[in-house]
């Protein structure tokens, strides 16, 4: 083998090596670029050690292109303080919600009205349910109450009155056994001069303020042993 064939051989390896060496960073950079951007576009560190990589991994005879290097690194400046704006927000909101808390500090023993979908038994006493004024159609609302497993264990029919009509559970089913303190659903519908149903009749769960905290969904309000959202809150008397 003469010296010019032998030195071309050794350029045709060196090219095939550095191919080589280019496809696979090239395929670690795609994967790693793929799971940037499957986490809400990646964060800090994984951009800066994506960038790294890419570095370290180029092929020496063709650099990086140094417009692109420049495109790459004010990413990772507009990534960098993309993290700190969600940060100052996620500060804000705390401060909002104790701001919240402390606002509705005035509640504590007041007697409220909240929408619920559920009243909570607990020693056997319930929250209040207060009906609304009987109307032409509507004379009467039936008040049904369900386990866990949404089986009915007690169903009242209530005449409704000129104003607001209150209706308490005594915690007993239906064959008047007194039932284990939990949550029980709330299902209110009216019902015609004819004994027909009229859908689901406005309600509201009454009761005295006992407590109040906060959590990621906002403030909640302890009526009784019931636990509700402070959106819920439809009169404070």
């Amino acid at each position: 083998m003469t010296t010019a064939t032998t030195a071309a051989a050794a350029t045709t390896a060196r090219t095939s090596t550095a191919s080589t060496s280019t496809t696979s960073a090239n395929a670690a950079t795609s994967s790693a670029a793929a799971s940037a951007a499957r986490s809400l576009g990646g964060d800090m560190q994984t951009f800066l050690k994506l960038l790294t990589t890419q570095l370290r991994n180029q092929d020496p005879t063709q650099p990086m292109d140094p417009n692109q290097l420049t495109q790459q690194l004010a990413q990772f400046a507009g990534v960098e303080q993309q993290i700190a704006t969600n940060q100052h927000m996620e500060s804000l909101l705390t401060l909002q919600r104790t701001s919240a808390l402390v606002a509705a500090t005035p509640m504590m023993g007041r007697e409220v009205e909240v929408a619920s979908d559920h009243l909570q038994l607990s020693n056997g006493t319930a929250q209040e349910v207060r009906l609304p004024a009987a109307t032409s159609t509507v004379t009467r609302a039936r008040v049904a109450l369900t386990d866990s497993t949404g089986a009915v264990i007690r169903d009242a029919v209530v005449q409704l009155g000129a104003g607001t009509t209150s209706w308490s559970w005594d915690g007993k089913n239906a064959q008047g056994r007194a039932l284990a303190d939990g949550r029980y659903g709330l299902t209110v519908t009216g019902v015609d001069t004819t004994g027909g149903s009229t859908g689901t009749l406005s309600a509201v769960v009454a009761g005295t303020v006992t407590g109040m905290s906060q959590d990621r969904d906002g403030v909640q309000l302890a009526v009784g042993a019931l636990t509700t959202g402070f959106d819920t809150l439809r009169r404070v008397r």
